[in-house]
C-alpha cells in the first residue's frame, strides 16, 4: 500500500486540467460584467474569507478521477449560488464528467470551456440529487435529453440550476483579490506539484520547484489574507479550497503566497454567473 505522501505525490501527477481552445461558436464573455454583490469599490480590506460569509460549500474528493475542472467549476457555481441567491444547493461533479463530451472525463478538462458548454449548452448543471452518485470514475451519461446531443443544438432542462455566463479575470492577484472581494470565489489552475508536499502553513513554493507554466491542477480560491510575523514581516496569502477531501491540507483548504504568481495560480482564472 502506498504511503499518504506517495499517494499524494503520484495523485498530483494526475494531467487534469488544459488549456483548451474556445469553440468557434463561443464567446469568452457572455454576461456583461455586474456590480457585484457588495458593488463596486475603490479599496477591498487586507483580509477577506467568503468561509465567513456562507460563501463556500463543503470540501469533496474527486479520488481517482482526474476531474478537478469539474470539481473547481460546481465548487464555483456553487458559491456563487450561496452569495447571490442565498441557496445552498450541492451540484453535481458527476453529471459534467459524463455528459460534457468537450472535455475528457477523468482524464482532463478546461475551466474556461467547462463553463462555455455549461452556459451555452446545457443552460446550467444538474443537483446532486438529480444526478446521485459520484463514482470516481466517467460512465454513460445519464440524462436522457442530452444522449446523443450535438453540441450547440439543444435548449436546456428545466431541472438545470441556470448558469447564464462567464468571465475570464486578467493575470494579475491585485485584480483577483478584488474580484473575490466584490464578486465571489475565482476558479484557477494550478501546477500541483508543492501541493503534494502540503502539510499545513503558508506555502512558498519557488519557480523551480513549482513551475508555473506547468498548469496541471483546477481549484477555487475563496479568499486572501497577510501574515504578519513577529518581526513585522508581511506575507500575503491566498486561501484555496481543494478537492483532495478533507483529511488533505488544512481540513481540505490550501494557503499559498500571493503576488508572485506562485505555481502560476494568476494563470488561467475565471468565474461563473448564475441566476
Amino acid at each position: 500500500m502506498l504511503s499518504v505522501a506517495a499517494f499524494l505525490l503520484l495523485f498530483a501527477q494526475y494531467d487534469c486540467f488544459k488549456t483548451l481552445p474556445f469553440h468557434n461558436s463561443t464567446k469568452e464573455v457572455l454576461y456583461p460584467l455586474r456590480s457585484g454583490v457588495l458593488g463596486y469599490k475603490r479599496t477591498i480590506p487586507d483580509y477577506f474569507d467568503w468561509r465567513d460569509h456562507n460563501g463556500v460549500s463543503p470540501v469533496k474528493d474527486q479520488m481517482h478521477c482526474a476531474a478537478c475542472w469539474a470539481f473547481s467549476v460546481v465548487a464555483n457555481i456553487e458559491s456563487h449560488r450561496r452569495i447571490y441567491l442565498n441557496e445552498n444547493d450541492i451540484l453535481s461533479e458527476q453529471f459534467l464528467i459524463d455528459c460534457d463530451v468537450m472535455q475528457d472525463g477523468c482524464a482532463y478538462g478546461s475551466l474556461i470551456q467547462s463553463f462555455a458548454n455549461i452556459a451555452t449548452t446545457f443552460g446550467g448543471v444538474l443537483r446532486d440529487e438529480d444526478y446521485p452518485g459520484y463514482s470516481d470514475r466517467k460512465e454513460e451519461c445519464r440524462w436522457q435529453k442530452y444522449k446523443g446531443f450535438s453540441y450547440f443544438q439543444v435548449s436546456p432542462s428545466p431541472k438545470a440550476i441556470p448558469v447564464v455566463g462567464f468571465r475570464r479575470v486578467n493575470p494579475d492577484e491585485s485584480i483577483m483579490a478584488y474580484y473575490i472581494y466584490t464578486h465571489g470565489p475565482l476558479s484557477a489552475a494550478i501546477n500541483s506539484q508543492s501541493m503534494a508536499r502540503y502539510k499545513g502553513g503558508i506555502d512558498e513554493p519557488t519557480d523551480k520547484n513549482c513551475n508555473p507554466s506547468i498548469l496541471n491542477h483546477a481549484v477555487l480560491i475563496v479568499g486572501y489574507n497577510v501574515y504578519i510575523s513577529e518581526t513585522g514581516k508581511r506575507t500575503p496569502y491566498w486561501i484555496i479550497k481543494n478537492s483532495w477531501g478533507t483529511e488533505w491540507g488544512d481540513y481540505g483548504f490550501y494557503y499559498l503566497v500571493r503576488g508572485r504568481n506562485a505555481c502560476g495560480i494568476a494563470s488561467d482564472v475565471s468565474f461563473a454567473y448564475v441566476a
